[in-house]
């Protein structure tokens, strides 16, 4: 089993034709074919179903696949680290992050790409539960995130970074109608919204508009941001999302409507588990622009 073998496998997988594949890796078909039936006797497994008319993955198949994505990534991960340190960067940080704390975050990286040059900085954008579960199993080094995600754990330390609020999101062929003094305004109006997953800030929401005397009619749900204020921009819904957001995410026919309750202002939060040993951590927090965050835990 070798990389050539994997990408073919995926591209195959996503394609389900042989001549598309072939075409992507400049091969001829015979060779994309033999390279298959070649990772299949490695692995002792048939991982398609193929006929003149069809080619579909079998279960053996559809199970690899995850792994021979993780396998790929892992090889170019180390690849790209090998060739860092090969090159004198031996640093390294691994940071997850929100999109609604892209514009902190992208004033931190200038800064610590300029003084820390040497450290090879990933970060994976990542929303919801993802990030509870990221900060749960620690699998990062530090944690852009609101602090409303942090769980109940003594090993993890956070500094409050700033407030966000949040804002009902409304296209703008509606959003005159909606009076934040007057929420029977929003009565009758679809919603979009974060999964029911996302516990803590589902139930946020849930909670700002029992008080005010509204149920959700939520008729999509969707896992990222973006998609969701895309939505909103279609006049699909309104949504109800950290301001922050829409600093990364900009549509022409959004209205961003402030929601003047207690319950709708948000901390802003870096945070961090205290054994981490990653020197570049101390780094990164030693950032000028977090000297004025205030550190809990």
């Amino acid at each position: 089993m070798d990389t050539l073998q994997l990408k073919l496998f995926i591209s195959l997988a996503q394609n389900l034709s042989f001549t598309k594949t072939a075409n992507d890796f400049f091969m001829t078909q015979p060779t994309v074919s033999n390279q298959i039936k070649a990772l299949e006797k490695d692995l002792g497994v048939k991982l398609f179903n193929r006929d003149s008319r069809s080619v579909s993955l079998t279960t053996e198949g559809k199970e690899f696949l995850g792994y021979a994505e993780q396998i790929l990534t892992l090889q170019i991960m180390a690849e790209t680290r090998l060739r860092n340190i090969s090159d004198g960067r031996c640093g390294y940080i691994h940071i997850a992050m929100l999109s609604s704390h892209s514009e902190l975050f992208s004033r931190c990286l200038t800064e610590f790409s300029t003084r820390f040059s040497d450290v090879q900085t990933d970060v994976d954008m990542i929303e919801g539960e993802e990030m509870v579960r990221a900060i749960t199993h620690n699998s990062h080094d530090l944690y852009f995130l609101n602090n409303y995600m942090l769980p109940d754990n003594d090993k993890i330390v956070s500094r409050i970074t700033g407030t966000d609020r949040l804002h009902i999101f409304a296209h703008k062929s509606v959003a005159d109608k909606i009076d934040m003094n007057d929420w029977s305004t929003i009565n009758g109006m679809r919603f979009v919204s974060v999964p029911e997953m996302d516990f803590v800030l589902s139930s946020r929401i849930k909670k700002i508009c029992m008080k005010n005397g509204i149920v959700q009619d939520t008729i999509n749900y969707y896992n990222r941001a973006a998609t969701l204020l895309l939505a909103v921009n279609s006049n699909i819904g309104l949504a109800v999302l950290p301001l922050s957001v829409a600093s990364f995410n900009h549509f022409n026919d959004v209205v961003a409507i402030p929601i003047p309750d207690e319950d709708a202002v948000i901390q802003t939060a870096v945070a961090w588990h205290k054994d981490n040993t990653n020197a570049d951590v101390e780094h990164f927090l030693s950032l000028n622009v977090l000297k004025n965050t205030f550190v809990k835990g």
